[in-house]
């Protein structure tokens, strides 16, 4: 592995411990206010942000990829609004786990758009997966599946599918600009819903907006740059690995912060659930191990991936 492939994967783990984090943060700052007003405040303040660093970068985007980095914004806001509004009813922790789902997804939405194949391996993981999901809804003895519980599923999806298209930017491109322009069409399509359904637009609690600072220049500003920039760098299997440890980090901060308990067959759910997610990934890695360990090392100066 390169000094810069290592950095990057450093640096999507970084980004999914904050992520992780904001899990119990989102829940309280919506308890009490709006969630479109309050993902309206967060893009605009990463907007912004993102807008001073790059804004003289985004008139080299050629206008095909400006259309396609919208269309991925768009996917992360459909991603964060349908999470959040699962917040709003479901535990941090519990949310975390479910929105991992995403890493056994990418996998499977790489062999759809034919950049991948459906091996046995994925299959697998995903029965894990849904096992794992019904171990996590068994309470009682009865399947407890919510309206939030829903909603998460779905963010799930989308998280995936903006993270494969994130894997499609062309590597000679900026990835600043084109976080930049993710994060634009976030607050346009949040701002547009918010003005919808949230009128007369409510008064920002400080909470909410330390919040909205937090994940609007971290979670959203730097992740965005960050794993346009890092996903160049590693395979985007590879990435959605690391971007699995989110929910091991987001059940960390339910625990700590909001008190959150896992029974134990929840436990067991959330076990075969990371398990599902890493195993095409791991797979694929493992793979590619024993490939080069079979072709011998790679040139002097070629990075071996």
């Amino acid at each position: 592995m390169t000094k810069k492939a290592l950095f990057a994967d450093s640096s999507i783990l970084m980004i999914a411990v904050i992520w992780g984090f904001t899990f119990p943060m989102v829940k309280g700052a919506v308890e009490n206010f709006p969630v479109y007003s309050f993902l309206a405040v967060r893009f605009a303040i990463a907007s912004i942000a993102l807008l001073l660093l790059t804004w003289r970068g985004l008139r080299h985007i050629p206008r095909k990829w400006v259309f396609f980095a919208l269309a991925t914004g768009l996917m992360n806001f459909a991603g964060f609004a349908l999470q959040t509004y699962g917040l709003q009813t479901v535990a941090p922790g519990r949310t975390a786990f479910i929105t991992g789902l995403y890493g056994a997804l990418v996998p499977l939405m790489l062999a759809l758009i034919g950049r991948g194949r459906i091996t046995r391996v994925m299959w697998v993981a995903i029965v894990l997966s849904v096992l794992g999901l019904t171990c996590l809804f068994w309470q009682d003895l009865t399947l407890s599946f919510s309206t939030g519980d829903g909603l998460i599923v779905l963010c799930a999806f989308a998280f995936a599918a903006q993270i494969v298209m994130v894997g499609l930017f062309p590597k000679e491109l900026d990835p600043k600009p084109l976080a930049t322009l993710q994060a634009l069409a976030c607050f346009g399509a949040s701002a547009v819903f918010a003005l919808v359904n949230d009128r007369p637009l409510p008064m920002l609690p400080m909470d909410t907006l330390g919040a909205a600072l937090f994940t609007g220049l971290l979670a959203t500003a730097l992740a965005l740059v960050v794993q346009t920039w890092a996903q160049r760098h590693t395979p985007t299997t590879h990435a959605a690995l690391i971007f699995c440890t989110e929910p091991v980090w987001g059940a960390i901060a339910g625990v700590a912060l909001f008190g959150e308990i896992f029974t134990p067959l929840a436990v067991v759910g959330c076990g075969l659930m990371l398990v599902g997610m890493v195993a095409p990934d791991l797979a694929g890695t493992f793979r590619t191990i024993v490939r080069r360990r079979a072709t011998g090392p790679a040139p002097m100066g070629v990075p071996a991936r």
